[in-house]
């Protein structure tokens, strides 16, 4: 794509640089990252969170870059690149620049599919598996963008961050365009939604499970957190596409805000939950939540249905509740939607039940919010069972504040905690710990910083009709110490233990 091309399908977002000789080229990539600049690259000066793209331009223009994307307040730094065969194009926001661009670049791929966005503090991941599931079942040719990884027809990509960086996003749409794929279902963050990531993202739908304090290290204030949220909406009424629809919890009261705040807006909005007012609404007498599965009936406009998931515990109402709405204003048959949700028979790290062979269940899941932590455990409560163990900890180098909290909900929901590290990153493990007990005023817990020590701790200790839940990590199968990132997995250290014990 021609320099001049690009410029007239940004719209605005860029312009070349007044008093500076513009060079004609071809573009033959986007790119932010200057490590992966080749001959014929746009590169895309980004300010990020630990280092700024305009301190790397030099090294842009060493590997043949045809042009760079600079601030605009910053142009006088960069005019001894005259004479470099260089194009300098201005942004007023140099990142919402690589979201417009990287769009341009790959033909917008995004108005040509059906696409999904999932945003919320917790649920998105089990979202996303559910309506996989669902759109499988009715033979629909899905892709998925979330937390545990990005999958497309048999291609499963490593998933650094839970929603990718715009350039990234763009060019995996792209590619799943060409890959056949028809429909695409997304997580969206909080962070992608404040850092511009799916601005150019065409949305036919948008989902809201819920809001609780995390990420409160990034986004200051529960305000700021909420309006990153709330972004996903502003974008789906932005949105092109015919037909769109929002999804919404209002058993949450962030929902309820939303759900208020999308009524004026150019798209149908679907209310799920408890609530008596919900469009699509669960019978709460209904529900039978077990360790083997949870099963409910709801009603929704012209339909009473009822769901035997495979997957345990409460919140797993919401979601597929979600789900259900959602799948629903995609063009799914309601029949097909329950067989869909009934089929998955687990999520990666979310309330994942394992045997341990010894008459006790182990569960692990990625809870690691004071929200999540207590809906896991009260869940688990419900359930039938002699003692609920849990094992838990806390990251470092982010939101202290949750730590007392989560401290004292394990104490308060668990017959016996143990204490441990999560990922520590670059603090004092004894410190996060400290953090987290000053929030406990019972004596049922106890402190094993080393966490394979700790989930040996509760094994070792297990009993015929316990359940002992790991929780923090989930999917994840590493732990940071430091900034040394090194092989960890919560379930197979579990099923290890249990193994030996077996054998002992």
């Amino acid at each position: 794509m021609k320099i001049s091309e690009l410029i007239n399908l940004s719209h605005g977002s860029v312009s070349a640089l007044e008093g500076f000789a513009f060079e004609e080229k071809d573009i033959v990539s986007i790119e932010y990252d200057s490590r992966k600049v080749y001959a014929g690259s746009l590169f895309a000066a980004v300010a990020g969170l630990e280092s700024d793209g305009h301190d790397f331009i030099d090294d842009a223009v060493e590997k043949g870059c045809a042009a760079i994307v600079i601030s605009a307040a910053r142009a006088d730094e960069f005019r001894h690149l005259a004479g470099k065969g260089i194009t300098i194009l201005l942004s007023d926001d140099t990142r919402k620049s690589l979201s417009r661009l990287s769009a341009v670049f790959c033909g917008n791929p995004s108005q040509k599919l059906h696409v999904t966005g999932v945003t919320g503090t917790n649920g998105k991941t089990s979202i996303t598996y559910l309506l996989e599931s669902v759109f499988s079942e009715n033979n629909i040719k899905c892709a998925v963008m979330g937390t545990i990884n990005y999958r497309w027809g048999g291609r499963e990509v490593e998933a650094p961050n839970t929603t990718p960086e715009s350039r990234e996003i763009q060019y995996m749409l792209k590619q799943m365009l060409d890959d056949g794929v028809t429909h695409v279902i997304m997580e969206v963050s909080s962070h992608a939604l404040e850092l511009n990531r799916v601005d150019d993202v065409a949305f036919d739908n948008a989902v809201f499970t819920n809001l609780t304090g995390d990420h409160i290290d990034f986004h200051k204030t529960m305000d700021k957190y909420f309006a990153a949220k709330k972004r996903l909406f502003h974008l789906l009424n932005a949105s092109p596409k015919p037909d769109k629809s929002a999804v919404i919890n209002i058993d949450d009261s962030y929902g309820r805000v939303i759900a208020d705040d999308c009524r004026g807006m150019n798209f149908k909005t679907v209310t799920f939950g408890f609530s008596q007012d919900s469009d699509i609404k669960v019978l709460s007498e209904s529900v039978r939540n077990r360790i083997t599965g949870l099963s409910y009936s709801f009603t929704a406009e012209n339909f009473q249905g009822s769901v035997d998931l495979k997957l345990a515990g409460r919140f797993q109402v919401h979601n597929s509740l979600a789900v259900f709405a959602s799948a629903l204003n995609s063009g799914v048959s309601a029949e097909i939607i329950c067989s869909g949700i009934e089929k998955l028979k687990s999520v990666p790290g979310r309330l994942q039940v394992l045997e341990s062979g010894h008459g006790f269940f182990i569960v692990v899941d990625y809870a690691h919010t004071p929200d999540a932590l207590l809906k896991l455990l009260q869940s688990l409560c419900e359930m039938e069972h002699r003692r609920l163990i849990a094992v838990f900890g806390c990251g470092g180098d982010r939101d202290k504040t949750k730590r007392p909290v989560m401290g004292a909900i394990a104490s308060e929901n668990a017959d016996y905690a143990i204490v441990t590290s999560d990922n520590p990153r670059t603090e004092n493990p004894a410190d996060i710990v400290n953090d987290i007990v000053a929030g406990i005023k019972s004596e049922n817990y106890i402190v094993e910083s080393d966490r394979e020590k700790a989930i040996e701790r509760a094994v070792s200790m297990a009993e015929p009709g316990d359940i002992i839940v790991i929780a923090g990590k989930g999917h994840e199968d590493y732990q940071i110490i430091g900034k040394t990132k090194r092989h960890f997995d919560d379930r197979e250290i579990a099923l290890k233990y249990a193994s030996m014990r077996e054998r002992n």
